[in-house]
């Protein structure tokens, strides 16, 4: 999946070396500096986009956007604007600013797993032998998962009790994502709900006393009820295509809610809904898949993601809640609202037969990129400023992306980056603040 996004940088432009570089960042091909550049994958930082002259940030967080075509034209499709952003990551990441100042300054979410989630010393062995875990630290939310105000929405405290703790972040994620976009009054309006999951968690768990969950074993475990929750508690009315159903619970492994987005992008393209909520959830609640992805040798043994390091020897797992509320930038700008992105276009596609089904390809990452700047109709891909990268951290992913990128970018360059040195690989949650 490969978005194309110019960011809106909060407080006005920042240049890369007004500040440290955040981990994971390194320049492909020796790239100077970021300004004049368009970002692929929602770079922070970059100052006056490709066809988007300066975009200044303002007190009330709002984007000033000059020379900006906000409609539909020959040069692509209807630019969508990022309006609302609500998360939580690992590291007590609340807010897009807390999440900036962890980059920059270097910091780590890296921790031990909780008690609150498993008993790590009984599944730990450091000779990784079967049914066993290499290490006992991963990326987890400091945040309490059994805690909920079940009077803020239309549930009572025994339906709360039962819900899968993703559904409960989520409602106050989303909550806090309508509130950072200034939206009010969606109620009953034709608003899209696309959420990318990938853990069963919480099934697992709750399988082993199914008499325990009563009448809510259905709404409560069932991953398509994330997405449901959704839009029943906010009262969202998205479409209810054959093609593009809203709402949509996707599960297509790291990329689902790059997924998400693109099917919410497509959409409102249609018009088959106004605006969407694009989110991912991802809580490692038990040990299940942490000891299958153990067992296949992909894991870290310590816990550590290190993106295109020549150290790296296996990403981590790591839990997020994430979410952003998106629209056509012409609506946006209609209505008032703070843009912190633009997306250009989306793409997808997959990789076809390679040696191994967890494989990627390097031919077909390098295809999906170069559909993403066509379908945008951006000619000039040396404009590029940075790139964020998925950044696997394993032997075979990394030089994969990093080949297809380097393709692409040869003889001009362009810096490279990904956010899972800091934040680990959350799976289909970091679509929403990281690309």
């Amino acid at each position: 999946m490969a978005p194309i996004a110019v960011p809106h940088v909060p407080n006005g432009h920042r240049d890369v070396n007004d500040s440290p570089r955040p981990n994971g960042v390194n320049g492909l091909n020796g790239v100077n500096g970021l300004n004049g550049a368009n970002g692929l994958n929602g770079a922070n930082g970059l100052n006056g986009a490709n066809g988007l002259n300066g975009v200044n940030g303002e007190p009330n967080g709002h984007a000033r956007l000059n020379g900006y075509t906000s409609t539909a034209s020959a040069e692509g499709p209807p630019p969508i604007a990022i309006v609302g952003i609500g998360l939580r990551l690992p590291g007590k990441i609340t807010s897009t600013e807390q999440f900036w100042n962890l980059l920059v300054n270097k910091r780590s979410g890296r921790c031990r797993v909780p008690r609150s989630r498993y008993n790590t010393d009984a599944f730990h062995s450091a000779s990784g032998k079967p049914g066993t875990v290499k290490t006992q630290h991963g990326y987890f939310l400091d945040c309490a998962l059994d805690h909920m105000d079940a009077s803020f929405f239309s549930m009572s405290k025994a339906e709360v009790e039962k819900l899968d703790p993703q559904q409960r972040l989520l409602l106050e994620v989303v909550w806090e994502c309508m509130e950072s976009g200034g939206q009010r009054d969606w109620r009953g309006r034709k608003i899209g709900c696309y959420v990318g999951v990938f853990g069963e968690d919480w099934l697992d768990l709750s399988s082993k006393d199914p008499q325990h969950l009563g009448m809510y074993r259905v709404t409560g475990n069932g991953d398509f009820a994330i997405s449901n929750r959704v839009s029943y508690e906010f009262d969202l009315k998205g479409p209810r295509s054959v093609l593009r159903p809203s709402p949509m619970t996707i599960k297509t492994g790291c990329s689902s809610s790059l997924v998400g987005l693109h099917e919410a992008c497509q959409a409102i393209y249609s018009g088959e809904c106004e605006s969407a909520i694009v989110a991912g959830t991802n809580l490692i609640i038990t040990p299940t898949m942490t000891l299958a992805l153990s067992e296949q040798g992909v894991l870290s043994p310590t816990g550590s993601c290190k993106s295109f390091d020549a150290k790296a020897d296996g990403y981590a797992r790591g839990e997020a809640v994430n979410a952003v509320f998106v629209k056509r930038l012409s609506d946006a700008l209609r209505d008032g609202d703070p843009i912190r992105g633009v997306i250009r276009a989306t793409a997808t596609n997959c990789d076809g037969r390679t040696p191994g089904i967890a494989n990627p390809s390097s031919e077909s990452h390098e295809a999906l990129i170069r559909r993403a700047y066509q379908v945008a109709n951006i000619s000039r891909i040396a404009d590029t400023g940075f790139v964020e990268c998925h950044g696997t951290g394993t032997k075979i992913g990394d030089p994969q992306e990093v080949s297809a990128v380097g393709r692409i970018f040869e003889g001009n360059g362009v810096y490279i980056g990904s956010v899972g040195t800091q934040s680990a690989s959350c799976f289909e949650q970091e679509i929403d603040v990281a690309r």
